[in-house]
C-alpha cells in the first residue's frame, strides 16, 4: 500500500509576528488542556497503597474506569508513614478515642490548670465528641464559656492526637506540613487551568490551606469537593492558616459531603464557618460503605466517591455523562475500600470479538490500525469473527490469566461461563483486573448480586382443571426448567421419573449432576410441585401434572445465591437446546427468585442475568419470573409501625421485558380480595407496565422436601410471588402440550396469555392484564 502524501502546510508567518505567537500560545494551551490533569485527588489519614494504585482506586470508585492523564493523586502518605504495604484497616480512622482517656489525663498532658474556669467542661465536650465520655444525666448543665486561645489550643491539640493521630503529624510538624502542601502545589502547577480537587478527610484541610495561599491570578479556577471533612470542627479551625476562614478566592464552587456517623466530620455543616456565609453547599449522605453488611466504615473514601450524589456532582462539573460506560460497576467499585483479604463475588464480562474497547485512546486506535495492516491480519480478523468459538477462547484465556493474577486460586472460585468469568476477588485483584482490562479483554466487571427465594387451591382459579378435563392439557411432552434451591426428587409427588435431572450450579466448574437429590431449604421442591406432578390418590397435583422437570440448584441451603450460578444454569440450558436440532429440549424456565435493582449500575431489565434470559427468550424458551414481595413496607411513625404499599417495587429479573413477570392474588377469591398486599407493584423504573399477570400466591399447598414417610407431612403451605410464578409456568406447559405449534414462539404465547387473561378490576400496575385463563387460551387459537 502506497503511503499517502502528507497534508500541505500554509507558508509560515515571519518569525516573531504577533499572529504566530498567538497561534503558538493557543496550540500550547490546547496541548496542555489535552494532557494536563483536570481532577486532582487529595487523600486523607492513614497508611495507603502506593500512589498509582490509590489513584486508580479513586478513579474506579468515582468514574468506574481509569481516567489516565485526566486525573492525578496528590499523594502524601509516605511523608507520614514509612513506605510499605497497607495493612488491614490501616487506612481507617479510629471511630473512638482510647478508652483510658479522661478529663484529668487530658488536662495534665495539655499542661492546663484544672481550676481554669470552663476547662473541665470543654474537655468533657471533647471526650463526648471522641466517643469516650458518657453524656451527663439530664438536668441543669454549666454553659461552656469560650476559653482564650492559649487555653483552648493545648486542649484541642490533645483531642486531635487522641482521635486522629495523622492530624498531629500535619498540624504540629512544620516540616511535614510544608512537604505535604508541596505535593498539592506541584499537582496544581501541572494541572489544567480549570481543575476539580476532590479531597477526603485531612486532605480537605491540606487543600484548603494550599488554595487559601493562592492569589486570584487567573492561573487556576478550582471546583472543590470535600468528603468527610473535619473543617467544621472548632478544634481543627484553631490551627488553620489563615485563621479567619475565608473561602479561597480561586474556589468557584465548593461542595461538602458528610455521613451522619462519620467520626472525623464531627460537624457535618461547614457552610457557616467560611466567609461568605452560605457559599459552600453542604450535603449529608449515607456513605455507601456504611450501608454495607460486610463492613461498617462511614469515613471510607471509596464509599464517598462511589456514592451517587458525589458522582453526579463531579460528572456535572466535568460535563461527563454520569451514565457513561465503566469498567467496574458502582456496586463493585465501592468494594475497593474493603479489608484487603475480603473477597467479593463478581461477573467479569468478556469483550466479544469485534466490539471496540472502552475509552479507546488515539494511540490504541493507531496501534490497532497498524496491527490490521500486518501480514496475516485479515486471517486473524476472520478468526476473530468466528463468533462463539472465538468468545470461548477468550473466556478460557481470561480464566487462565486470572489464576496467575490472584493470590489464592481456590478461594477465588474462578468459574468460566459462556459470556462471563465468575470469580471472588479481593480489592487489590479488582484493581489489577481494571488496570489490565485491555490486555484481559474485559468489557465490564459486575457484582454477582445476591439473589434469594421470594416467599411470604388454585387450579380452578386458572381454569386449569377445566382445560385438563376438556383438552387433556396436562403438560405431556413438555420439559420445564426450575432454577431454585434444588428438589427432593424422591418425593412421591414426582413419581414416574418426572424429575428428569438435578444439576448443582453453586460450585465452580460446569454444572454437576446430582443423584438422590435433596433440598435442605425446601423452596425449590415446593415450587416444582406447583408446576408438575400429582399426589397418588389425593387432591394435590401440579398445574401441568405430566410435564417433565429439569432442576438447577442456583440457591444454597439458606435460599441465597449469586447471579453467576443462575447464568451457569442458563448457559447449560442454552447449550442443551442448541444441540437438540430443530426441536427444543427445554421449553420454559421458572425463576421464583430475585434481587435488588440499582438504576445507577445498569438499565432497567439489563442486568447480566436479564441479558442471558433475553437470549433464552429469543432462542424460543419461555421465561417466567416472580415479580417480588416488596409491595408492602413497614414504616415507623409517631403512632407506631404502619404498613404501606409501594409502587415501582418490581425487582430483577422481573424488570425484563422479554419475560412473563407474575404477581400474586388470593387463591380462593381473587375478584373479591384482589392483589396480595406483599406483591410488588409496577411500573418498572423506566416506565413500563409490570407485572404482566397475577396468579394464586397466598397459602399455596405444595410439596414438603422435609417429609417423613408415613407421617402425613407430604405437603405444606407457603405464600409469595414464588408460588404465583410456577402456576403460570405450569399453565404454559399445559398450553404447549396441546398447542404444540407454538413451541419456540414465546412472543406469540405471551400475547395469547395476556389477551386471554381475566381483568380483576384492579390497577394495571398492580394486576397486570389480570388472571390467566387456560381454557380461554386454548379456545382462542
Amino acid at each position: 500500500m502506497a503511503r499517502s502524501k502528507p497534508p500541505s502546510r500554509p507558508p509560515a508567518k515571519p518569525p516573531g509576528s504577533t499572529s504566530t505567537r498567538a497561534a503558538q500560545a493557543a496550540r500550547a494551551a490546547a496541548a496542555l488542556a489535552e494532557t494536563a490533569p483536570t481532577v486532582i485527588y487529595v487523600h486523607g489519614i492513614g497508611r495507603h497503597v502506593p500512589s498509582a494504585e490509590l489513584k486508580l482506586e479513586w478513579d474506579l470508585a468515582l468514574f468506574g474506569r481509569d481516567m489516565g492523564e485526566r486525573s492525578c493523586m496528590a499523594y502524601w502518605a509516605d511523608i507520614v508513614y514509612p513506605v510499605g504495604p497497607a495493612g488491614p484497616g490501616a487506612a481507617r480512622v479510629r471511630a473512638r478515642a482510647p478508652s483510658g482517656l479522661d478529663i484529668e489525663t487530658v488536662l495534665r498532658n495539655a499542661g492546663v490548670d484544672p481550676e481554669q474556669p470552663g476547662a473541665r467542661e470543654l474537655v468533657q465536650a471533647l471526650l463526648l465528641r471522641a466517643g469516650v465520655a458518657e453524656a451527663p444525666a439530664a438536668g441543669p448543665r454549666k454553659r461552656v464559656l469560650p476559653l482564650p486561645g492559649s487555653w483552648r489550643r493545648p486542649l484541642a491539640r490533645r483531642f486531635l492526637e487522641a482521635l486522629v493521630g495523622d492530624a498531629a503529624a500535619y498540624f504540629f510538624n512544620a516540616d511535614a506540613r510544608k512537604r505535604i502542601q508541596q505535593r498539592l502545589d506541584h499537582a496544581l502547577q501541572a494541572a489544567a487551568p480549570q481543575v476539580t480537587i476532590v479531597a477526603h478527610s485531612l486532605g480537605s484541610v491540606v487543600a484548603y490551606e494550599v488554595l487559601a495561599a493562592l492569589r486570584a491570578s487567573g492561573a487556576h479556577s478550582v471546583q472543590l469537593i470535600t468528603l468527610g471533612s473535619p473543617l467544621g470542627v472548632q478544634e481543627v479551625q484553631d490551627f488553620l492558616v489563615p485563621p479567619n476562614q475565608p473561602v479561597p478566592v480561586v474556589v468557584k464552587q465548593w461542595h461538602n459531603f458528610a455521613d451522619p456517623l462519620d467520626p472525623v466530620a464531627l460537624d457535618k455543616s461547614i457552610a457557616n464557618d467560611f466567609a461568605p456565609n452560605g457559599f459552600i453547599r453542604d450535603q449529608t449522605i449515607v456513605n455507601t460503605r456504611n450501608q454495607s453488611l460486610f463492613s461498617l466504615d462511614p469515613h471510607s473514601a471509596v464509599g464517598y466517591l462511589a456514592h451517587t450524589a458525589v458522582r453526579r456532582v463531579v460528572h456535572d462539573i466535568l460535563r461527563l455523562d454520569h451514565m457513561s460506560r465503566f469498567i467496574l460497576a458502582r456496586d463493585v467499585a465501592e468494594r475497593l475500600g474493603a479489608e484487603p483479604q475480603q473477597r467479593h463475588p463478581v461477573l467479569i464480562e468478556v469483550l466479544e470479538p469485534g466490539y471496540p474497547a472502552l475509552a479507546e485512546t488515539p494511540q490504541d486506535m493507531q496501534a490497532r490500525e497498524c496491527a490490521a495492516a500486518e501480514p496475516g491480519a485479515a486471517h486473524a480478523e476472520a478468526a476473530g469473527a468466528a463468533g462463539p468459538a472465538a468468545l470461548a477462547d477468550r473466556i478460557a484465556q481470561l480464566a487462565r490469566q486470572l489464576e496467575r493474577l490472584v493470590a489464592d486460586v481456590p478461594a477465588a472460585r474462578i468459574d468460566p461461563l459462556q459470556r462471563f468469568v465468575a470469580a471472588h476477588l479481593t480489592a487489590a485483584e479488582l484493581r489489577a483486573v481494571a488496570a489490565a482490562h485491555r490486555e484481559l479483554r474485559v468489557y465490564s466487571v459486575w457484582r454477582s448480586s445476591r439473589t434469594a427465594k421470594l416467599t411470604t387451591r388454585s387450579l380452578r382459579t386458572l381454569k386449569a382443571d377445566a382445560a385438563f378435563a376438556s383438552f387433556g392439557a396436562a403438560g405431556q411432552g413438555i420439559t420445564w426448567a426450575v432454577l431454585d434451591t434444588g428438589v427432593r426428587a424422591d418425593h412421591p409427588h414426582f413419581a414416574g421419573g418426572l424429575v428428569e435431572a438435578v444439576w448443582d450450579c453453586t460450585r465452580p466448574g460446569p454444572p454437576v449432576s446430582i443423584a438422590n437429590a435433596k433440598d435442605a431449604d425446601g423452596h425449590g421442591t415446593h415450587v416444582a410441585g406447583i408446576i408438575a406432578g400429582r399426589e397418588a390418590g389425593g387432591a394435590h397435583r401440579g398445574v401441568a401434572p405430566s410435564a417433565r422437570l429439569v432442576v438447577y440448584r442456583v440457591l444454597d441451603d439458606k435460599g441465597e445465591g449469586e447471579d453467576a450460578w443462575i447464568i451457569k444454569a442458563l448457559d447449560h440450558i442454552a447449550a442443551r437446546n442448541a444441540n437438540s436440532g430443530a426441536t427444543l429440549q427445554v421449553h420454559g424456565v421458572n425463576l421464583s427468585l430475585g434481587g435488588p435493582f440499582d438504576a445507577t449500575v445498569y438499565g432497567c431489565g439489563f442486568s447480566p442475568v436479564c441479558a442471558e434470559l433475553r437470549r433464552q427468550w429469543r432462542d424460543g424458551v419461555l421465561v417466567v419470573v416472580a415479580c417480588g414481595n416488596e409491595g408492602q413496607l413497614q414504616v415507623q411513625t409517631a403512632s407506631g409501625e404502619v404498613d404501606l404499599n409501594t409502587a415501582i417495587s418490581i425487582g430483577d429479573p422481573a424488570n425484563l421485558d422479554d419475560c412473563i413477570a407474575v404477581g400474586s392474588v388470593n387463591a380462593d377469591k381473587p375478584h373479591l380480595y384482589g392483589v396480595s398486599s406483599f406483591s410488588s407493584r409496577g411500573p418498572t423504573a423506566d416506565g413500563r407496565p409490570k407485572p404482566d399477570v397475577v396468579a394464586p400466591g397466598e397459602r399455596i399447598s405444595s410439596c414438603n422436601a422435609n417429609f417423613h414417610t408415613g407421617k402425613g407431612d407430604l405437603y405444606y403451605e407457603e405464600s409469595g410471588t414464588s408460588m404465583a410464578a410456577p402456576h403460570v409456568s405450569g399453565l404454559l406447559a399445559a398450553f404447549l402440550s396441546v398447542r404444540r405449534e407454538f413451541i419456540g414462539r414465546p412472543d406469540e404465547v405471551k400475547r395469547i396469555l395476556l389477551e386471554s387473561s381475566t381483568d380483576l378490576g384492579r390497577d394495571r400496575y398492580h394486576q397486570g392484564r389480570g388472571l390467566p385463563n387456560l381454557m380461554q387460551m386454548l379456545l382462542s387459537v
